[in-house]
């Protein structure tokens, strides 16, 4: 009649082959940076970092301005001895 499937050992006995799940391979290590090159991007993050704050802060303050309505050409400024 039919075919007879063979029993599976689900004890744990020996296995006659190695595990068949395929796995990508590990990445390659990072290369190491020289204190030249951490330097390097150390001065970048801050640069940015600094110009970052900055943009900020003349944000908050030209949309203070704005919510205040004031205008910078009306100030008066008096410079007295001249």
């Amino acid at each position: 009649m039919g075919r007879l499937k063979k029993a599976v050992d689900l004890v744990g006995g020996p296995r006659p082959v190695g595990s068949r799940i395929r796995r990508d391979p590990p990445p390659p290590p990072e290369k190491k940076l020289s204190p030249s090159e951490l330097r390097e991007r150390e001065a970048w993050i801050i640069g940015t970092g600094i110009t970052v704050f900055a943009i900020a802060m003349l944000v908050i303050f030209i949309s203070i301005g704005r919510w205040t309505e004031h205008s910078p050409s009306e100030t008066n400024i008096l410079i007295e001895g001249f």
